[in-house]
Formats: C-alpha cells, structure tokens, sequence
C-alpha cells in the first residue's frame, strides 16, 4: 500500500469539504435560503481553487 503525504491527505480534505458543500447546497435550494445559497456557491469555488492549487502547487491558491 502506497503511503501518503501532504498533498494527498489536503486533497482528500478538500474533496470531503466539497462534497459537504454540494450537500448543503441542494438542502438550501429545497428551502429557497438565498443568502446560504450564495455563501455555498462562494464556499464550494474556494474549495476547487484549493484543490487545483494543491495538484499544481500554486501556493497562491492554496493561501486562499
């Protein structure tokens, strides 16, 4: 079994966070909460920048 590192335990972080999101997202469009929609929509784009910035290892997206 291989052994994993930084890289791989923050992308396994970050893709539970995103899934996490996407289902906070589909109960708040049950709801019609705007406000929590938005801060979703803005959560889940973080996240993908995170996740792009750590398999390319730009740390500039990783500060965000």
């Amino acid at each position: 079994m291989g052994r994993c590192n930084g890289r791989c335990t923050l992308v396994g972080f970050c893709c539970l966070q995103l899934v996490a999101a996407l289902e906070r997202q589909i109960f708040d469009f049950l709801g019609y909460q705007w406000a929590p929609i938005l801060a979703n929509f803005l959560h889940i784009m973080a996240v993908i920048l995170g996740i792009f910035g750590t398999i390319q290892y730009r740390s500039k997206y990783l500060m965000m």
